[in-house]
């Protein structure tokens, strides 16, 4: 079985102008959609393009490491949206359950409409301010300022499509924490801003100590994030 390393330098087939254009696609899926195990896989993409992306700016096993944290912090994101997933439909399927029981009772099906009306408000969150028309169009608008700021301000020691990429990716994430109140949604623009700031800061400094702290960091970061997913307990038909 071959190592991340070993699949990392397989990915060299890969241009860096394809793996750009992935990190602009993965950070608008974060940005406009919804379903938290597209969205999760769009981070984990997001991570590996990130590492093909390094691995041709500095050394190969900062660029590992870097794939490495990813690949711990998706798994945190997962199993916690996917628990807060199944306690949903494990609380959807017992009001129904309770519903089909009463129905058959006479005057108590309207009893249990008005418990379901309430059990149903509580779960459900206030509807998101911003809908997909007004996501997609911020995506354009960030797109045109990343355009913008990369051309104005050129950061040392990168190619100007990465110089492009890492302004995208922290416009993308910032606005992705601006318009949501999700922890999920939250946590992913965190990331993707976190993603787009060590693109460039990883290029200027390339020590692995520091690199493995930061790493540290970003974990306890995600652990906090999944602590806040399972008690929010957000639905997934909701805000993800």
């Amino acid at each position: 079985m071959p190592t991340l390393p070993e699949i990392l330098s397989q990915l060299q087939i890969v241009s860096q102008e394809t793996a750009l254009l992935g990190l602009f696609l993965t950070a608008c899926i974060v940005l406009i959609g919804r379903d938290w195990r597209v969205l999760i896989l769009a981070l984990l993409i997001q991570y590996v393009l990130v590492g093909v992306v390094l691995s041709r700016l500095t050394r190969p096993d900062i660029a590992t490491l870097k794939v490495m944290i990813g690949a711990f912090i998706c798994p945190i994101l997962f199993l916690s949206a996917r628990q807060v997933s199944a306690r949903f439909r494990s609380m959807t399927w017992a009001i129904n359950d309770a519903d089909g029981e009463v129905h058959g009772a006479g005057w108590r099906p309207r009893v249990a409409s008005v418990t379901r009306l309430l059990v149903g408000q509580s779960r459900r969150r206030r509807p998101a301010a911003t809908g997909l028309i007004f996501r997609v169009f911020a995506a354009l608008l960030m797109i045109l300022v990343a355009i913008t700021l990369s051309s104005t301000f050129r950061l040392p020691g990168l190619s100007a499509s990465v110089n492009t990429a890492v302004f995208w990716l922290i416009l993308a994430g910032l606005v992705t924490l601006v318009l949501t109140e999700d922890p999920l949604k939250v946590g992913l623009g965190l990331f993707t801003t976190l993603t787009g700031f060590e693109l460039f800061y990883t290029t200027v400094e390339r020590s692995l100590l520091l690199t493995g702290l930061w790493g540290a960091v970003n974990l306890l970061i995600a652990l906090v994030i999944g602590y806040l997913i399972v008690v929010k307990g957000t639905g997934p038909e909701e805000e993800f």
